[in-house]
């Protein structure tokens, strides 16, 4: 952000978003959720805290929209409106779940039919199929039984130490990257060997967590809810080859219609970040045949969005989403602080 984007935000700020809702607010928000958890469940984690939402905190939000005004879309709707093929008259709210965890089910579900929201369900196929390896819940609970943590893969060794478990965290990004940046074939044997578990052992926290093929299919029949692509192993897209890229979004496309018997039209990246989606995996989204695909970087949904549908933003929604933030999401302040005047990708 340059100087004169810095005067402007703040300006924005000081007249409390009364003249960026005028040009930043968009026409809605795209929100990405993982987990829907019952709150003392949500805190019996730490780094993992914001992973999930207390289904309290999600009716709280639906609640707030509703107040202000906002309806709820579907990304079918959401793509119409995109395309030009669909009007809609007032400011949109859409929510997004990543991953497929069983949870979304049990608590996600019944919130969203009290409040008739639709959502969409962005299913890794490796959770269905067991063979998903959660290093993010593995490293939370690595971190309080030792001081270390040593990858060794063949793109190098990498060794990060800690004092304390509230170190490991802090260390918790560059270690994330290390990770993702292993090629796709050694992770599970490179994650065997740095966690000191077994295979069996990554398939039962895999299996406890995620959402099954038969809950999947039941979903997918739902009118609320819309099942979407999100790879076959979570892979971070930009630090795979081409090859590895185009066989997660084609194999996972292609085994998830299987399943459910329909098309499936929406993508999310993995992880999403700038790490971790390149130009490249955009092209390589819309080749595949996806209508939109969605990142994890902040931004408001404009009109001029149906120039970059598979590099759409979503803003993050949890139980750490103060009003403060919400306030700024909604009036465009968050999406000026991070992207200036530009409105898409």
């Amino acid at each position: 952000m340059n100087w004169f984007e810095r005067k402007i935000l703040g300006f924005f700020v000081k007249t409390n978003g009364v003249f960026s809702k005028l040009f930043f607010s968009g026409k809605g928000i795209i929100f990405m959720l993982h987990r829907v958890l019952p709150e003392e469940e949500r805190e019996q984690f730490t780094l993992n805290k914001d992973l999930a939402i207390s289904p309290e905190k999600l009716e709280e939000f639906i609640f707030l929209f509703k107040t202000k005004g906002y309806t709820f879309v579907s990304l079918d709707d959401l793509q119409a409106w995109l395309e030009k093929k669909k009007k809609i008259k007032q400011k949109f709210i859409c929510l997004t779940f990543d991953d497929g965890y069983r949870d979304n089910l049990i608590y996600g579900l019944p919130i969203l039919e009290k409040h008739a929201v639709p959502a969409t369900l962005y299913v890794t196929n490796c959770f269905p199929n067991g063979t998903g390896i959660l290093w993010w819940y593995l490293f939370e609970e690595h971190a309080k039984k030792t001081h270390q943590f040593i990858l060794k893969s063949s793109i190098g060794s990498y060794e990060f130490h800690w004092k304390n478990e509230e170190e490991a965290h802090v260390q918790f990004g560059r270690i994330s990257e290390s990770i993702k940046a292993i090629p796709t074939p050694e992770i599970e044997s490179v994650l065997v060997e740095a966690f000191g578990k077994t295979s069996s052992e990554f398939k039962q926290l895999c299996n406890s967590l995620s959402l099954s093929w038969e809950e999947i299919i039941t979903l997918s029949k739902h009118p609320l809810i819309t099942i979407g692509a999100h790879t076959m192993q979570h892979v971070s897209v930009k630090q795979q080859s081409i090859d590895v890229v185009q066989n997660e979004m084609i194999t996972s496309k292609k085994e998830l219609e299987h399943y459910i018997g329909k098309e499936v039209k929406h993508f999310a990246y993995p992880f999403g970040g700038t790490f971790d989606v390149g130009e490249k995996d955009l092209e390589i989204a819309q080749k595949v045949g996806f209508k939109t695909s969605t990142l994890n970087q902040v931004g408001n949904i404009f009109e001029s969005n149906h120039k970059s549908m598979h590099a759409l933003a979503r803003m993050p929604l949890g139980n750490s989403t103060d009003d403060q933030r919400m306030n700024y999401y909604l009036n465009g302040i968050y999406h000026f602080s991070t992207n200036g005047f530009k409105k898409n990708r």
